[in-house]
């Protein structure tokens, strides 16, 4: 996806009075690009971190001249001090809207998705990254697609539709669709979705991003997780079909509906920990010291 540029409005909108909450998102390793931020990079340039001494003539800086280090060589050479750029990275959230997402039972995954990207569109913001999100059901949302940009208050229009979203897409597939639009270039990815389609699919969405540093964030619901407490005939729904049924609800089946959920979630997670990507799990609402946490040393 090309990066979008433009100047940045004083203020946001109307009716955000207050900044969103703020997440220290960090990276594993070096940001490999050239322009200037908040993340430990790959570059030489304008930096506090040192990184090696050389000769003025190969540094061409003589205002890093390093008077001790030139006295004390052996050549009598005049040497230099390099430095490691900080760099910027690019920050993706890539959102599964299938039908499942509108599930509402003690929280509403849709405006959890939504306070996430507020938060992680201010906090990219913050640190001069660029933002991108790219939203899927059974195809690319194109609606939902805000290309990287570092435009200021960019996510918060988004952020509004997403609020107002009603999912009906009946899968996931247009995750692997997406994945082209992130580009080669590392970028930081946020992973969004409930996780409840196929393993399958899993796989192949982890490593079509494996090149990049992936946040998978799971949406959970306590209630979805628990069976109906109603014993006798009780109708049920999937929320990524529609499809409905009857079940005659008994304790033994109460109990391995239970167990299937826990061995499902078991499975994902498994799955998630294999590629190097350890699950951000979010609760019933957005959380922004549990995101922080996960970030935490």
């Amino acid at each position: 996806m090309k990066e979008s540029h433009g100047p940045s409005p004083g203020q946001a909108p109307n009716g955000y009075s207050t900044a969103p909450a703020e997440v220290g998102y960090r990276l594993k390793r070096r940001a490999r690009s050239i322009r200037p931020g908040m993340h430990a990079g790959t570059e030489t340039g304008g930096g506090l971190e040192p990184l090696v001494r050389t000769t003025l003539l190969d540094g061409r800086d003589p205002r890093r001249l390093d008077l001790l280090a030139s006295s004390r060589d052996p050549l009598r050479r005049l040497l230099v001090r390099r430095y490691r750029q900080r760099a910027s990275v690019r920050v993706y959230v890539l959102a599964d809207l299938s039908a499942s997402l509108g599930f509402r039972g003690r929280g509403d995954r849709i405006k959890t998705l939504a306070s996430l990207v507020s938060a992680l569109g201010f906090s990219a913001g913050r640190a001069g990254d660029a933002f991108a999100f790219i939203g899927c059901d059974v195809r690319l949302r194109r609606e939902f697609l805000l290309p990287p940009t570092r435009m200021s208050g960019a996510y918060l229009d988004l952020a509004d539709r997403l609020r107002e979203c009603i999912p009906r897409g009946q899968g996931s597939h247009g995750l692997l669709e997406a994945i082209p639009l992130i580009g080669n270039r590392r970028a930081l990815v946020f992973l969004v979705s409930d996780f409840h389609f196929p393993l399958a699919l899993l796989e192949s969405i982890l490593a079509g991003v494996a090149r990049h540093q992936v946040v998978p964030v799971v949406l959970e619901d306590s209630r979805e997780s628990e069976p109906s407490p109603r014993m006798g005939l009780v109708r049920v729904r999937d929320p990524e079909t529609g499809e409905e049924r009857t079940l005659l609800m008994r304790p033994s089946l109460r109990h391995r509906l239970r167990a299937q959920a826990e061995q499902r979630r078991a499975a994902v997670f498994d799955c998630l920990a294999a590629h190097g990507a350890p699950p951000l799990v979010l609760t019933d609402r957005f959380d922004v010291d549990r995101v922080n946490r996960y970030f935490s040393p």
